[in-house]
């Protein structure tokens, strides 16, 4: 019991450098907190939105700027600022709700749905060269066990709220 109970410990550990290690996929970079999207140089944090807005979207769900801080884990105000980046940028349109005139509705622009495709289609890129040599029976489990963990830090940081 003693030796499963460590090796679990060291586990868990290992766990716990792996996932802070793994943040440098979606982290902001410093020297350019930018990408080239068409023409234009487009903020990071921009990208963020949009992928929030497309998934509430894919969802079946309006965004509205409440839905967009839980998302992307900022205050209110904070979403309400990057909305408003994403605006100016072309992105998103930012509308009062028709069911309900308080609540601010945010969805993707024709542009926007571009910016998305081409952020997914970048990301799965280094995806795919990360795991060259991993096997399709692997990259299927890892796909499998990460989604499994997501909902479940989902649903813990929602009881922890």
């Amino acid at each position: 019991m003693y030796s499963t109970c460590m090796s679990r410990s060291r586990d868990l550990v290992r766990l716990d450098a792996a996932i802070l290690d793994l943040r440098r996929l979606t982290a902001v970079p410093v020297r350019s907190p930018t990408v080239r999207h068409s023409a234009v140089l487009i903020e990071v944090s921009t990208v963020l939105v949009v992928e929030a807005v497309s998934r509430a979207t894919e969802a079946g769900r309006q965004c509205s700027i409440g839905d967009l801080a839980v998302a992307m884990q900022v205050a209110h105000s904070t979403a309400s600022r990057l909305v408003d980046r994403a605006v100016r940028a072309g992105m998103v349109t930012r509308d009062r709700s028709l069911a309900d005139p308080r609540r601010t509705v945010v969805a993707l622009t024709d542009e926007g749905l571009r910016l998305r495709r081409e952020a997914v289609r970048f990301r799965t890129g280094r995806l795919r060269d990360m795991l060259a040599d991993w096997s399709a029976s692997e990259v299927a489990t890892l796909a499998r066990l990460l989604e499994r963990f997501a909902r479940r830090t989902h649903t813990t940081m929602e009881e922890s709220s």
